[in-house]
Order: C-alpha cells, then structure tokens, then sequence
C-alpha cells in the first residue's frame, strides 16, 4: 500500500516561529541534476505556486491561496502524456501559472508551455513552443510575455512564441538557468560547461530584442574556487542581476565556496560561506559538500545599496550517515545580507538532522516577512536513479521561516530546527512508541489495545510539553 498522504498540517515551534508544512509525496529522488530550479513562486498579491517531479514522467502542482489552504487535498498531475519537467513561472498580470517542459515525439525533441486557465485552477493547456529543443525553462517579466531556455546542439538557445538565438555553446550536459526581472525588460541566463566547469552569463536590456557580450564569469572570480559543477541561481531587483554559485577548485569537490555575483558594484564578488567536509566519509554521486543554492529578494526594498537578499542551499552532515547506503545526509542552511550581498550573515541551519537527507531546496524568488522554501525530505541518502540505495517515497516539504529570524544573530532563534513528521510501519508501531498514549486527527486518544492494530493514516504522539504534539505517519 501507498504511502498515506499529509497535507497541510503545518506544525509551528513557538521559540522559532518556524512552520514545516508536508504538501506531497514524490518517488524522485533526484529533482534536478544541475543547479536549484523554479519549482516556488510566491505572488504577493495572490498566493503560492509549487511544482515538482513524480513517477516516471508526472509533472505534480498545488497552489494555496494567500491565508488560505492548499487549494487541492493532494498536488494534482497536470499531464496526461510524460514528461520532462523544467521550472515554474508566473504571469504577474493575471497569476496564472506557466510551467516548461519537453518530450520526445518520433525521434524529435518538443519544447512545451503548460498555462493555467486561471491562478490556481489547475485547468492546464499545453501549447507547443519549439522543436528540435530539449530542456526547456520558462520566465516571465513584468507584462507577463513568456520567454524560454532550451538547448539544441549543445548550445544554450533563448527563444519566444515568435524567435530564437544561439547565445554560446554549453557542452553535451546543460547546467543552465534562466530568470526574468519583475520590474524592467531583463533577462538573464547563467550555465556552466559540463566539460571546462567554467561559468557564464548574458543578458538581454530589452526582453531579447538586443543583447550584451557574454560574460565569462570564472575569469574573475578571486581565488583557486572558481570552477562550477552545478551552475547557478540568480534574481533581479529590477535591471541588476543577483547570482549565487557554489565553486571549487576543480578536483575536490569536498570543498566548496559558496560566492554571491552583482556586476553592477565593487566588488563584484562576495563570499558568503565555505565549507570541508572530511575525507572519512562519503558523499553522494551528483553531489558536493555543500550545492545548489537558491536565492531570494525582499523587493518591497529596491534600492541600489540596501537590498535584502536571502540564500539557502543543501549541506552533507559527515556525521549523520545512512546506515544502508553508507552516504552522508543533508540539511538546510541559509544565510542573509542586509546591503545588497556585500555582506552576509554566518551560516543559519534550518532543519534538524533525523533519519531523512534534506535535498533540492528552493526558495521563491520573491522574499517579504515570511521566505517560503520548498525541499525534499530522502528517506534513503543518496540517489537511487545513478544506482545510490532503492527507491523511496519521500516527503515534499513546504518550510515557512519569518524573515526577521536573520535580523537578530545573537537570539537563540538561530538554534530551532523545525521537526519532520515520523514515517513509521504499523508492524513496527508497539516497539516504537515508548508509551501505548496516542491520538488521531480529531483528537481523540486511541484506546491502548487498538494501536497494534491501527489502520494507515496520520497520528499524533504527545512530546512531553504542554499542548504540543509530534505527528506520527502509520504505513501499512
């Protein structure tokens, strides 16, 4: 039997203000292979949009509803054929949701939009963009007009309903990612070549009308960590690009600078963490140290010298190993700068080691008071696609962290961790539970002589504190 689904419970941790949300399930384990994808958007006029892989070739999506619930009981499989997902996007003029994808039809490559009816309908249609293309992004600026990534030939092509251009070659596996300013006609691409681990970028003013020269960022990068094995995310505030990238020095990738990009001041580069992680243990194929970082932007702040950025990112714990694969879990970290990147906070863990591997966070471009973040929670660290365990069904996880929680360092908010809900077999029930006092959804106590035998479903164990509970998932 299937695992049971929990939705929208979100559990608050009163000292943190935390709130940890589980919104689905996936059997993919590895979301994207490269860098930290639009699979989040948060509309501040209209609600919150999420996407991810399911299956083989199941594109899932939900939408909740600003002060609302998450508009379907599960995330709903948008399409009827399978799939190649590629990222998530809004037309900020109406909130309807725009999601990329690609398939293969008799030998050829077809890039394709996904259009919701209206925000948060879940009535989508599929409308063909190009062919001869293959993994496809989508972005959309401030009128809404769609824009598209995809590569063809082992070079990275920008294209629209009406246009195309080469903008460089990008070698024979993409690591590119593409993002649309809210506020001008910017739009930004960023990949890195899978065979020199070199980064770039370029730009459009005018929403690909005209273009900039290319921009061969590992060239001035300070420092021996200038190569790149997963690309990068980036954001606008409204014509400066804001980029975020891990880098190593190329051999290990054990070691790992997390840097922070603005060309339009000095420095260009900041460095907002760096992290070893030892020799003694084992990290998973695909992966590094620390990697695909994500960032946001509190735009209610535009201004030149005083933007709020946010950052998050996957990290390996060499200290919580996976008993049956033998490979290093991961939590969530994030990190803050008040000024615009010059500077940033020290590193934030926001999740807590257990018994599951954090992985492919992303956090919705668009910051205020609250960051949504979405990530996945492996209930067997590694990667069972390249060959790492056996599948799972793990997890999706909607994080909630208030904004003002990186405002103040020195407060023991630093040090909450929001907590996951405890996956367990019925068959396994009576050893687990140190005490026979558990309750179901609607509060009632389940009588001692009955929980042995408990149907799957969703429980809640007493903690031990006052008024507070651990959720308890009973599989078959």
């Amino acid at each position: 039997m299937p695992l049971p689904l929990l939705v929208g419970l979100g559990f608050t941790l009163l000292s943190g203000g935390i709130i940890t949300d589980t919104v689905g399930w996936t059997t993919r384990d590895r979301q994207f292979p490269g860098p930290a994808l639009r699979y989040l958007v948060s509309d501040p006029q209209r609600g919150l949009h999420i996407i991810y892989k399911d299956d083989y070739g199941a594109i899932r999506y939900n939408f909740k509803p600003i002060d609302g619930d998450w508009r379907f009981p599960q995330p709903l499989t948008i399409n009827r054929y399978p799939r190649n997902l590629g990222c998530l996007d809004i037309n900020i003029t109406n909130g309807r949701a725009l999601i990329s994808a690609d398939y293969l039809n008799r030998g050829e490559r077809i890039i394709t939009c996904f259009i919701d009816r209206e925000t948060g309908a879940a009535a989508f249609e599929e409308v063909e963009i190009a062919r001869g293309l293959r993994f496809s992004l989508v972005g959309a600026g401030r009128y809404g007009y769609r824009k598209f990534a995809g590569i063809k030939n082992d070079s990275l092509y920008y294209c629209s309903p009406w246009s195309a251009r080469n903008l460089g070659p990008i070698g024979p596996f993409p690591l590119h990612n593409f993002t649309a300013s809210k506020l001008s006609s910017r739009l930004g691409f960023v990949w890195t070549d899978y065979r020199t681990g070199r980064l770039f970028f370029r730009e459009t003013p005018d929403g690909g009308g005209t273009w900039y020269p290319m921009r061969r960022l590992s060239d001035s990068i300070p420092g021996p960590f200038r190569f790149s094995r997963f690309g990068a995310a980036l954001v606008y505030d409204s014509i400066q690009p804001h980029l975020v990238c891990d880098l190593y020095d190329g051999q290990n990738l054990g070691a790992v600078q997390l840097w922070h990009y603005c060309q339009y001041q000095e420095p260009q580069w900041s460095l907002i963490t760096e992290y070893r992680f030892p020799d003694t243990s084992r990290l998973g194929t695909g992966t590094a140290a620390l990697d695909r970082p994500s960032i946001a932007i509190d735009r209610r702040k535009v201004n030149s010298d005083l933007n709020r950025l946010f950052v998050v990112w996957e990290q390996f714990d060499p200290e919580n190993i996976d008993p049956v694969t033998g490979i290093a879990r991961a939590d969530i970290w994030a990190s803050f700068s008040p000024d615009n990147g010059r500077t940033w906070s020290r590193a934030l863990r926001l999740t807590e080691p257990d018994q599951t591997s954090k992985r492919f966070p992303v956090i919705a471009e668009s910051a205020g008071d609250t960051l949504h973040i979405l990530y996945f929670a492996d209930q067997q660290a590694g990667t069972w696609e390249l060959g790492e365990g056996s599948p799972t069904c793990n997890p999706v996880i909607h994080l909630q962290v208030p904004a003002e929680l990186f405002f103040n360092p020195g407060t023991d908010n630093h040090h909450t961790h929001p907590q996951l809900p405890t996956i367990v077999s019925s068959r396994n029930l009576g050893q687990m539970l140190p005490a026979p006092l558990l309750f179901d959804r609607a509060g009632r106590k389940i009588p001692a002589h009955l929980i042995p035998r408990l149907r799957p479903g969703i429980y809640f164990l007493p903690t031990g504190k006052p008024a507070q509970f651990h959720p308890l998932v009973v599989t078959d």
